[in-house]
């Protein structure tokens, strides 16, 4: 039996496995999301990881991780379920309220009931009478949306759980075994190892900067927002708390897009205290938490212009749901590095040997 050629060996090689990467891609797919927050999640929490490993032996490797896991999970996992909870409740009495205003529970968004709009009417008279505000079917619109997306969410809690369990497990592997991971991904690229190694540091300085110089401290940003509306009485603070989480993507207005609103209903509903409180809180704590954080939580040698991260975020959250919030953000944060990379290892290297070759 004659031996096929090299040529045809390989194109036979390079087709099976071809097939089958797509079919093992289709496999991994509805778990895409679940890897993806476990990888970052991973990377963020490397340094908690190292620091607790100092305590242990370097054979505990698996019980570092699995307590760095359930630290991370603790810590951000309640807060963001109590939030949820909040913003899903609020949306539903404010929606409820928006569409009955016969009924007699406190509205979130104003006074008792029934004159259910009674604030919106002040805001209206205490205005221009010309204007016409509309606003109670832009918010609406705005929660009809969030309860549309939140009850799709709440009846699939098998899902959900599966989703959480394949986190929590690829989230303390990847810790657990982050080094070998990257190895793998050196040992099987062709590029030169120098090339490889700046990619895998290139990816975690990304991923790190983005999520913790913009992602988080928006969310810390919105979380402190939506404390100060609820000590000076606007209503539904977290729902508000949770715009403002986006707002403050939003290059140079940030949360200012939500708390200015905010302070202007105090002062037209005659809560002036309240309206110069908040407006002190707005400027002094929530404000000053963008200058204080990002540059610590920045590394060095990685920008992201704020106006990608915020297209990035939405449509993220448009593409993937509201997973990506960060999945967006990094998909577009690699891809950028990923450019850098090529300019500064590829064209500038090329540029190099060029020169040195004319020399």
């Amino acid at each position: 039996m004659t031996t096929p050629s090299r040529g045809i060996q390989l194109t036979f090689f390079f087709l099976v496995f071809a097939l089958l990467a797509v079919l093992a891609f289709f496999i991994f797919l509805p778990y895409i999301n679940a890897l993806v927050m476990a990888g970052t999640f991973a990377i963020i929490s490397y340094p908690i990881y190292k620091k607790i490993s100092k305590f242990f032996k370097e054979k505990a490797a698996g019980f570092t991780a699995l307590l760095t896991v359930l630290l991370v999970a603790i810590v951000v996992l309640g807060p963001l379920s109590y939030l949820s909870f909040r913003v899903f409740n609020e949306a539903t009495v404010a929606y409820v309220s928006l569409t009955d205003p016969n009924r007699s529970e406190v509205n979130p968004l104003g006074d008792v009931r029934p004159s259910s709009n009674k604030y919106l009417l002040k805001l209206q008279e205490k205005s221009a009478a010309a204007v016409s505000l509309n606003f109670d079917t832009y918010v609406q619109k705005a929660l009809s949306w969030i309860l549309d997306n939140a009850g799709s969410l709440f009846g699939r809690v098998a899902t959900f759980a599966l989703m959480f369990f394949i986190w929590l497990l690829a989230f303390y592997y990847f810790l657990r075994d982050g080094k070998k991971v990257a190895k793998l991904f050196i040992d099987l690229s062709p590029l030169k190892d120098k090339y490889d190694e700046e990619i895998v540091k290139r990816i975690s300085l990304a991923v790190r900067s983005t999520i913790g110089g913009s992602l988080i401290v928006a969310i810390i940003q919105g979380i402190l927002a939506g404390i100060g509306f609820a000590i000076f009485g606007v209503p539904a603070p977290a729902l508000w708390g949770m715009v403002a989480v986006i707002a403050a993507l939003v290059p140079t207005i940030g949360t200012s897009l939500i708390s200015v609103p905010a302070i202007a209903y105090l002062f037209l509903i005659g809560h002036i205290n309240e309206g110069f409180g908040l407006l002190i809180w707005a400027v002094l704590i929530v404000g000053l938490i963008d200058n204080l954080l990002r540059p610590k939580l920045i590394e060095r040698g990685i920008h992201i212009h704020p106006l990608v991260i915020l297209l990035s975020v939405l449509g993220g959250i448009a593409l993937f749901g509201a997973v990506g919030f960060i999945i967006g953000p990094i998909v577009v944060t690699l891809v950028a590095e990923f450019m850098r990379i090529y300019q500064e290892m590829i064209v500038e290297g090329k540029n190099k040997e060029l020169a040195q070759g004319e020399s």
